[in-house]
This record gives structure tokens, sequence and C-alpha cells, in this order.
């Protein structure tokens, strides 16, 4: 049986995750989405995971990373950060 999170947000909203990535918001209670869906054991918590964009980069730009790793006139290796995000190794605490 597959295993998921509900999480309330107020009485009539709701928001379903695997653990990893947020899944969908539900206008109606935990209680209700629990009824509805019965055949998943879901698990009433109180976390919810961060949004996926602020968690990782994009996968196409890891792609290139991992294409370009080695390549001399493209070494991302010799950058200290990524030229997408600039500000990031300042910014973040």
């Amino acid at each position: 049986m597959t295993q998921l999170f509900v999480v309330k947000i107020n009485d009539n909203k709701c928001l379903t995750h695997d653990g990893y990535i947020q899944i969908g918001i539900f206008n109606h209670s935990v209680e209700k989405h629990l009824e509805m869906n019965s055949l998943i054991d879901w698990q009433v918590t109180y976390w919810i995971p961060d949004i996926f964009i602020h968690r990782y980069k994009r996968p196409n730009y890891q792609h290139s990373m991992k294409a370009n790793e080695g390549s001399p006139r493209t070494d991302n290796a010799a950058d200290s950060r990524p030229r997408d995000f600039p500000d990031t190794s300042k910014t973040n605490p």
C-alpha cells in the first residue's frame, strides 16, 4: 500500500505530499480527504517540504554541468558558483 502525507492548512483546505515533493492542495478537510482516498495509507502530519524550485537546480542545467565536466573550454569546475545563480553564494546564510 502506498503511503503519502496530508497536512491541514485550515478547516476546509489540505495539502498532500510524498515526503519530498508537494503533490496538491485540495479544497476540503483532511477528514474528507481521508474518506475519499481510502486506498492510500495517509499519514496526517504537520510539516510540508519546500517547493521543488527552491530545492533543486533546473534538470537541464544539471545535465549541462555533467556534459561540460572536464572540457577545457567550458569547464564548470573552475567557477566557484553557477552562472545562472550568481548571487547564491553571497545571499544564502
